[in-house]
């Protein structure tokens, strides 16, 4: 299923472009994991960069005698994993190529959030871990509404915001909930590309999903309230409350604290804010499509 990935010259520098053509990641040493990036990323263009014209490389892939990958970033929020496969390691570089691309952007941060277009506009879904960020904007989907995100989206702060899809393949839990519900299992079913330990990796169809670059205005931030045996209703949050979660839900290593929480605030009274609370989280996307449609 992986896409086309280009082949580099022979003999020349393990050099690759990976992402805008204005401004792309350099990363060295890529091509053993090239094959398995698709699995993980959708939509970032891939071409070897010749000796990178004198850049250093914003991140570097090296193995080990033992067969250990390192995956290494540079700049703010740079790290240096290392992985015992190549798909763990293609994943971590998909992680070091959204780091790299969220930092450049002095107006951008990266959202630990779930996100689907409805209508002309986005509904972000935030909340804690295992919150039902996933389900939900993948339950968004199955009713019809454009997947741009179930874990992380890039997000541009001030007054009139926007989301920006960084690519990345929705992943689901497994076993599926009891309640999911037979739409629901059939999409997975349909849509599975890569199984892991409880976990599959889906590739959407075009057009039913956003791919790298896409970018949409945002009409609504959803704060997820999941509790056992609650009803599913949906009601405005104070933009105190919503706050405390956009803040530990951010990512923006290279945006000073206090920039940041003045864009978070801009962001925030410049769209609609909502609680959403639930069990089902099929109940909970097809209220929120109804609500936002």
């Amino acid at each position: 299923m992986a896409d086309h990935v280009p082949s580099a010259a022979p003999d020349g520098p393990d050099l690759w472009r990976i992402g805008d053509d204005d401004d792309p990641v350099l990363v060295e040493n890529a091509d053993a994991v090239l094959p398995y990036l698709p699995y993980y990323l959708a939509g970032w263009p891939i071409r070897w960069a010749g000796d990178g014209e004198g850049r250093t490389p914003d991140v570097r892939v090296s193995e080990s005698a033992d067969g250990i990958f390192r995956v290494t970033s540079r700049g703010p929020g740079g790290a240096d994993f290392r992985f015992d496969n190549l798909y763990d390691a293609a994943n971590g570089v998909a992680g070091a190529l959204i780091s790299v691309f969220v930092a450049r952007r002095a107006d951008t941060i990266c959202l630990h959030a779930g996100a689907a277009l409805i209508g002309e506009s986005l509904a972000i879904v935030i909340g804690d871990s295992f919150a039902g960020k996933s389900s939900v904007a993948l339950h968004l989907a199955v009713l019809g509404n454009r997947f741009f995100g179930d874990d992380q989206i890039a997000l541009t702060l001030g007054g009139d915001p926007r989301g920006i899809c960084l690519g990345l393949m929705p992943k689901v839990r497994t076993p599926l909930p009891e309640d999911c519900g037979d739409a629901f299992r059939e999409f997975v079913e349909g849509y599975t590309a890569m199984e892991g330990d409880g976990s599959v990796y889906l590739k959407l169809w075009d057009g039913e999903a956003g791919t790298f670059g896409d970018s949409a205005p945002v009409r609504a931030l959803v704060l997820l309230d999941r509790r056992p045996g609650a009803d599913t209703e949906i009601a405005p949050v104070s933009r105190s409350e919503l706050m405390k979660t956009l803040v530990s839900r951010a990512f923006a290593p290279h945006i000073d604290a206090r920039d940041l929480l003045n864009g978070l605030a801009a962001v925030a009274d410049g769209v609609a804010l909502y609680r959403l609370r639930f069990s089902s989280s099929r109940e909970a996307a097809a209220l929120l499509s109804r609500t936002l449609r």
